[in-house]
């Protein structure tokens, strides 16, 4: 069953793009607990979760987990703000900080938000999110690349988005 899930939720997985078919221009929201702090949960609410609600929904999320990440989202900022081990933990945390590594730091005591940050975090790459990512930087498939696997053309995209980024 949970396999099951972990498919349905992949196939459901559409590019964020505006209606010009053009790149989402919203900026990825926090997903690691050293952003989340900084997030007030009345805004955590509005700008993050109440924008995906119909998504968990389909996910088969119940409101009860849904709720469980905006109450847990409060939990984190409060225990930031009154326990010192945890502030301190968070305080360490930068932006090579791993994902896994940020969160296990914490234990499982925000089990269903580290869950929902994940699942805004993963890239699952497909036909759709690989040509779209080739097409908005000019790249095709050429005719040697046609046979290549989408999750390798993925990677090819990733090696030279790290080339671009290294310039900078």
């Amino acid at each position: 069953m949970f396999a099951m899930s972990i498919v349905q939720g992949i196939i459901n997985i559409q590019a964020e793009r505006n209606s010009c078919n053009e790149p989402a221009d919203k900026e990825a929201p926090p997903v690691m607990p050293s952003d989340l702090v900084r997030v007030q949960p009345v805004m955590f609410f509005r700008d993050i979760l109440q924008p995906r609600n119909v998504h968990l929904i389909k996910a088969n999320w119940d409101e009860d987990a849904i709720y469980e990440i905006e109450q847990q989202h409060r939990d984190l900022v409060k225990a930031y703000k009154y326990e010192p081990p945890v502030k301190t933990i968070l305080d360490q945390h930068d932006h090579k900080t791993k994902f896994n590594d940020a969160w296990e730091a914490l234990g499982i005591r925000f089990a269903t938000l580290r869950t929902f940050c994940g699942g805004l975090a993963t890239l699952f790459p497909n036909s759709t999110s690989v040509e779209s990512d080739f097409s908005v930087l000019k790249w095709e498939k050429d005719p040697y690349r046609n046979n290549l696997l989408d999750l390798s053309l993925e990677g090819v995209f990733q090696s030279k988005q790290f080339e671009a980024l290294a310039i900078i």
